[in-house]
């Protein structure tokens, strides 16, 4: 429905429908936006619609409209306008930029119409109309009704995130476990192969594990595999996918890394490990190492073969004597 065929009220009830149907059912951020923004773009039309997530590292997410396009301008347009209404001092990332179909506008987008996105009391960012005629107070109405229903939609995504992340967490460690892994590990292939992007992956396991449970009892073989992975994952970054692949075995994707960088974090790793001491039940300690293997994708490679040749590197590293890494 057209806002030229909407009385207000009319305009709030179309637009609270339209974004209980494909936002309500989006399965990440950007399609969030972007199916909420096409549905605003009927009742509230715009060149670019812009949402600025503070909470999640000053990402962007950007929705052009008709023959309007995301530019340098559009971008330092959007930041000046955010430091405007909110002192921040940090650099804005495009995290998602999509294009929707309707009238899009004839001229500069010279006009802007802002509104706060709260969550839970919380300011959580910031959403940006730009166009090229100007905005009245129905528009600034409707992105205020607009924000507050973006807002529920958010906190419904993340709490189905929640429990999805519970289905693919593995509870002892509270890292990803070994189904999220095989189902996250060809996406990193597809993106690698498509964007020419390097792409390594590490496997390793802990050193003579099983004698540390039958000396040191289940439990503490639990909480050795606990404080490992806590050891582990201070060496890693935000992008770096680090799973329990089964018992004391574990993977970790490693985005945009060649072998070089993965040998360098496996030697960070090995360090880190190294310096680990594990308190027991009898205060008394335990420390432990570990063996990994390294491989970097190859053109051609699926997800078994990369996990076969760093499974065969890790083994390599245990018949080599332990306690090192095989590339």
């Amino acid at each position: 429905m057209k806002r030229d065929e909407l009385q207000p009220i009319g305009g709030v009830l179309s637009l609270i429908r339209d974004l209980t149907e494909d936002p309500m059912r989006a399965a990440s951020v950007p399609e969030l936006f972007k199916a909420a923004f096409a549905a605003l773009g009927e009742c509230v039309p715009f060149g670019v619609a812009a949402a600025v997530m503070i909470e999640q590292n000053l990402d962007l997410h950007a929705v052009t409209r008709g023959a309007a396009a995301m530019s340098a301008t559009v971008i330092e347009r959007i930041r000046t306008r955010l430091r405007a209404m909110i002192p921040i001092s940090a650099e804005i990332l495009v995290a998602s930029e999509d294009h929707i179909d309707g009238e899009g506008p004839a001229g500069a987008l010279d006009h802007d119409l802002a509104a706060i996105l709260q969550i839970e009391n919380r300011t959580a960012g910031l959403l940006l109309l730009l166009r090229d005629a100007p905005f009245d107070e129905t528009d600034a109405q409707l992105l205020e009704i607009f924000a507050a229903q973006v807002a529920m939609l958010l906190s419904h995504l993340s709490a189905r995130e929640q429990i999805q992340n519970l289905a693919d967490t593995d509870d002892l460690t509270g890292i990803w476990n070994k189904r999220y892994f095989r189902r996250q590990l060809p996406q990193e292939i597809e993106r690698a192969r498509v964007y020419s992007l390097p792409l390594s992956l590490l496997m390793f396991d802990v050193d003579d594990f099983k004698e540390i449970n039958d000396s040191l009892g289940h439990t503490i073989g639990d909480v050795v595999l606990s404080e490992l992975c806590g050891a582990v994952r201070e060496t890693l970054r935000p992008p770096d996918l680090f799973a329990r692949f089964g018992g004391d075995e574990f993977a970790i994707i490693l985005p945009h890394t060649d072998l070089g960088g993965a040998c360098a974090v496996a030697e960070r790793i090995l360090k880190k490990v190294r310096a680990l001491t594990i308190p027991t039940d009898e205060e008394g300690s335990v420390r432990c190492s570990i063996s990994l293997g390294v491989a970097d994708y190859a053109g051609g490679d699926g997800a078994t073969d990369l996990i076969r040749r760093a499974d065969e590197r890790l083994y390599e590293s245990k018949r080599s004597g332990k306690n090192r890494y095989t590339a």
